[in-house]
């Protein structure tokens, strides 16, 4: 491990030596396994290895970037020639100059808890569980397109920079994705599931992938019974996945700072009532086990949680260094990147919504008319907070009780007209929503939040 940091000192301090205000460099080492089963048949069982480094300087207010995949100090030498380049024909014709926040010498090493490392699990018996999971997708006639997806990850990663942080992080995730699509009489009903976390293989004890793909398949298949619904603005129960959707896709993304700074909904409304007084926003380095575990970001700066919003008030966007500098605030921790090629960005972590007083069944009881709605599909949404998504599951509410179930359901509307009108908010905090966010780069997130209720627009699609 030493010899890592050493290296990359070396390249700190020769950076600054020609010139660079400020320079760090990242280097990672993963192995990961990726497998891809459909029709009980593997299409895709495969093992990669990265190791690379990337260079990043600013110099005279520009910044320039660049990585190899070769770990010697000539290669790394090249690199930061290459960044210093970059940075100085940036820095002839760039008007505005990026600036920094200075956190000085943060030397600390973080593993992440593992209890069964995916590299000691052969790859036989990875292949083995999830044949067993697709062929329970597969398990009713009406499963008419099944797919199931595995993705292990083990990670090294060195963070160096020429104030003096010296940073190791260890850990791994793992993720499983059940898929299934029923059709009858021209009718056809998709669901999904995931099961991921940052830790090791131990996570398929908790979380059997055969019972969930069981599940998987029962839902789909009972849609196949279900009505289409009228569409229109109502009540609605969301449970903790729809929301953690809505929340990271919707309204997480405006407050991205680098956004804020391009146009949201969120620009410029610090201290401003965004949502219901009931609502408290946060995005979060952890908990440990969260998909989007994250100590320390990709700029060595502690993560910590960023009150987004509190009891209803706007309070704090998502920060790099230079976009806290720029707004004249502390970065946060959500400079992150895809891997050591990519130069960080806003990013978020685990972003949730903060428990309330309710029972999740009480809300639905004392709901005289409206919609349960679970699980989020797919969808988009905008940096007007405009969105869109597609819901799995749908049952009518009258009088307080679940009386008939539908299908082909879409919810819509303004995140902040839907956060404003929120009336109750569960005690079941789940932060169970991971996948893979893409903002021009791809980086493990989670979410969620408890069950609320709110006005929403419901219609079938």
């Amino acid at each position: 491990m030493m010899w890592h940091l050493d290296l990359a000192n070396k390249v700190a301090e020769s950076g600054i030596k020609k010139g660079a205000e400020y320079i760090d460099v990242r280097m990672e080492s993963s192995k990961s396994t990726s497998i891809r089963i459909s029709r009980c048949q593997v299409e895709e069982a495969g093992f990669r290895s990265i190791v690379g480094a990337g260079v990043r300087v600013l110099y005279k207010g520009s910044w320039g970037f660049a990585s190899t995949e070769d770990l010697s100090l000539n290669s790394l030498s090249l690199a930061l020639d290459a960044a210093l380049s970059m940075a100085k024909a940036s820095a002839e014709r760039r008007k505005g100059k990026s600036e920094i926040r200075n956190f000085g010498c943060v030397k600390e090493k973080i593993c992440a808890c593992v209890e069964v490392n995916p590299l000691n699990v052969q790859v036989e018996e990875k292949i083995a569980l999830m044949l067993d999971a697709d062929e329970r997708l597969r398990s009713d006639y009406r499963i008419k397109d099944d797919r199931v997806s595995y993705l292990d990850e083990v990670f090294k990663k060195y963070y160096v920079n020429s104030e003096g942080a010296e940073i190791v992080i260890e850990g791994a995730r793992v993720r499983a994705l059940m898929y299934a699509t029923a059709a009858s009489s021209g009718v056809i009903t998709p669901a999904l599931d995931v099961v991921a976390q940052t830790g090791g293989f131990e996570i398929f004890r908790k979380k059997d992938p055969v019972s969930l793909a069981e599940s998987v398949a029962e839902r789909a298949v009972k849609l196949l019974e279900a009505s289409v619904p009228k569409g229109g603005l109502t009540t609605a129960v969301l449970d903790n996945d729809l929301l953690g959707l809505i929340v990271h896709e919707a309204f997480g993304h405006t407050a991205e700072a680098d956004l804020v700074l391009s146009g949201t909904i969120l620009t410029g409304k610090i201290g401003e009532k965004v949502a219901s007084k009931l609502v408290t926003i946060i995005d979060s380095p952890g908990p440990e086990h969260a998909f989007g575990w994250t100590p320390y970001d990709d700029e060595g700066v502690k993560a910590r949680d960023v009150v987004i919003v509190e009891n209803g008030v706007l309070k704090e966007y998502m920060h790099t260094r230079e976009t806290a500098a720029i707004m004249g605030t502390e970065p946060t921790g959500n400079g992150r990147a895809q891997n050591y090629s990519y130069a960080p960005l806003v990013r978020m972590r685990n972003t949730y919504m903060a428990p309330g007083s309710w029972n999740p069944e009480e809300i639905i009881a004392e709901t005289r008319e409206g919609w349960y709605l679970k699980k989020g599909l797919h969808g988009q949404a905008d940096a007007n907070g405009e969105f869109m998504f597609a819901v799995q599951e749908a049952w009518e509410i009258k009088n307080g009780e679940l009386v008939k179930p539908y299908r082909g359901v879409a919810v819509s509307g303004n995140a902040i007209d839907v956060l404003k009108s929120i009336d109750a908010v569960g005690k079941d905090l789940i932060i169970e929503s991971p996948g893979f966010c893409g903002k021009m780069q791809s980086v493990p997130v989670d979410g969620g939040g408890p069950h609320v209720r709110c006005k929403i627009i419901v219609g079938g699609r």
